[in-house]
């Protein structure tokens, strides 16, 4: 990794703000959550389990963290400040960190496309609980989670996503999202805020879902002779010759775990003028055919979708690339939350626990991945046997622009 202008982690922690007086006050914030951090790296999954690893690591743990004691705070400490710590707050620190973290990456990877969707605390799911769904940003290649903000039960996700572009800056970046927020005020807003969409259109969408899937899958052949796909391309090529439009098509094929996967995208510029939608530019088809070897079971998807990408932005290929690469959001982050950091089982639901510990989690997988550590439970492994091999990772300064 190129090393750029950097500054020290804990310094990020320190401009969490405190809520707590400073009278009778025996560990400072930024060291508490720094020990939950690299308590985490080495396979700590609740608050408990950090308070326990904390006290049985004897080192210069505490004092290379910044606490005053020797001691390092127990169970019920950790409990009352992540109860009552400002989780937005938290959060917003966390966030201006990871936007600087990823602009300095920008000369090494795409860092353009970004992921949004939705996560259930199913462990704290429960009756009483204030936080139980919250909404990430994560980025398409390097899995790091730049916001998330909690949806509470009598709201949804749309309205959380729109606030959430209004305050983070997405100028020139690509969001992606699943078809709950393909909503026109969503991407109107995405426009004003000079960022792009590629967005699936399902039946929430109904008009423009009926009229996309008429434009990819015409009417059936007269003859029963014909063959159909064989009629429907050449529908599909007269229309865009007659109307002078463009279109598009890149398949590519996956030979893995017993499955050969064919994905085909297909692009079409001759709905522009007919839908609605700010800033269209290209709906798309996308195909995926799989067949099992062993059983030779077929399966098919399709989905329909629109993005503000014009075909001088955006290929068919980059299409494809950009909605298999929303799974990022799936794969870097959320699974990896629930398998190896235990997010799902966590039945903590007082106060911001919740939230806080998703926002720590989302931390510790960002620390590993711009240290290099790309698979994750392994990096647990070796940090478990090594934990001031932890330590120096947010000792040492952290990439900055």
């Amino acid at each position: 990794m190129t090393k750029t202008t950097s500054r020290h982690f804990l310094d990020i922690l320190a401009k969490v703000p405190d809520f707590r007086n400073n009278r009778g006050k025996r560990h400072p914030l930024s060291a508490i959550l720094g020990l939950a951090v690299i308590a985490m790296m080495c396979g700590c999954r609740s608050y408990a389990a950090i308070a326990e690893w904390g006290r049985t690591y004897h080192s210069d743990l505490p004092k290379a963290l910044g606490f005053r004691r020797t001691k390092t705070p127990c169970a019920s400490t950790f409990h009352y400040v992540f109860k009552d710590l400002d989780a937005i707050a938290l959060e917003n620190t966390l966030t201006d960190w990871a936007l600087t973290v990823l602009e300095g990456l920008s000369h090494e990877t795409d860092t353009q496309a970004l992921a949004i969707d939705g996560k259930t605390l199913c462990g704290s799911d429960k009756q009483g609980a204030t936080i139980r769904h919250l909404l990430s940003v994560v980025s398409h290649q390097l899995g790091i989670t730049l916001t998330q903000q909690p949806v509470n039960a009598k709201t949804n996700e749309i309205p959380i996503a729109t606030q959430i572009l209004q305050a983070l800056d997405v100028s020139g970046k690509i969001v992606t999202t699943d078809a709950l927020l393909t909503q026109k005020a969503f991407c109107q807003t995405l426009r004003e805020k000079n960022a792009d969409y590629v967005l699936p259109v399902k039946a929430n969408q109904k008009q423009t879902y009926q009229d996309i899937k008429l434009l990819f899958e015409p009417e059936t052949p007269p003859k029963t002779d014909v063959d159909p796909q064989d009629y429907q391309a050449r529908v599909f090529e007269t229309l865009h010759q007659e109307a002078d439009a463009h279109f598009d098509t890149y398949s590519c094929m996956e030979n893995e775990h017993g499955v050969i996967t064919t994905r085909t995208l297909t692009t079409s510029t001759l709905l522009n003028e007919h839908l609605a939608w700010p800033g269209l530019a290209q709906v798309y088809e996308y195909r995926t055919h799989r067949k099992h070897r062993r059983t030779g079971k077929i399966t098919h998807h399709v989905q329909y979708g629109i993005t503000s990408l014009s075909t001088a932005q955006a290929s068919a290929q980059r299409l494809l690339e950009l909605r298999r690469g929303h799974w990022a959001i799936e794969n870097l982050s959320h699974r990896t939350r629930d398998m190896l950091l235990g997010e799902d089982a966590s039945q903590v639901r007082c106060g911001n626990i919740p939230h806080v510990m998703a926002t720590l989690r989302n931390t510790v997988l960002t620390l590993l991945r711009i240290s290099g550590y790309t698979k994750i439970a392994q990096a647990f492994r070796f940090f478990a046997a090594r934990p001031t091999e932890a330590l120096k990772i947010i000792q040492n300064p952290i990439l900055d622009n």
